[in-house]
């Protein structure tokens, strides 16, 4: 493994654990003070973003045709179907936590008092997304953490929530 590939490894392992060390530090804590306020949103975030930086600059030469080719290859090794969707997928996943991020930062307010539709679309698609790229599609690390958090935070939920009842 050479030096591009430890780089987008690394920071998509930064970018995972941002994701959720932030959705950890909000378990239990209201509806409003959700997992977009905390310091490890805004560092998965940034972790994500140099992960595609990376990704494009040592896997694919920024292009994008290369990047749909390998995602199609990828998924049609795993489930069978040679679709380039997952690539399209990532785009909005990142479109969807830097908007998240932004609304945050510049209407705090209107952030806190979305819907709650809002809030739980966003989060459903990203473990969506992040389930996809560490259990289904992850090395044998990927899917064990994967699963941990999985696990780790489907508990620690659901142990805040009967504590609430």
């Amino acid at each position: 493994m050479d030096g591009g590939d430890w780089a987008i490894r690394l920071t998509a392992f930064l970018a995972f654990a941002g994701y959720v060390l932030a959705l950890a530090g909000c378990a239990g804590r209201t509806r409003r003070a959700g997992p977009s306020g905390s310091g490890w949103w805004a560092l998965g975030l940034a972790a994500f973003m140099a992960h595609l930086t990376c990704a494009f600059q040592f896997e694919h030469g920024w292009s994008h045709a290369r990047a749909l080719a390998a995602t199609a290859a990828q998924t049609a090794e795993i489930t069978g179907v040679n679709t380039g969707v997952g690539l399209y997928l990532n785009y909005v996943f990142a479109l969807g936590w830097t908007g998240d991020a932004a609304w945050r930062r510049l209407a705090k307010r209107s952030h806190e008092s979305r819907p709650a539709w809002v809030g739980a679309a966003l989060h459903g698609f990203m473990a969506f997304m992040w389930l996809n790229a560490t259990v289904v599609f992850g090395s044998p690390w990927g899917q064990a953490a994967g699963w941990a958090a999985v696990i780790g935070l489907g508990g620690w939920f659901a142990l805040q929530r009967g504590r609430a009842l």
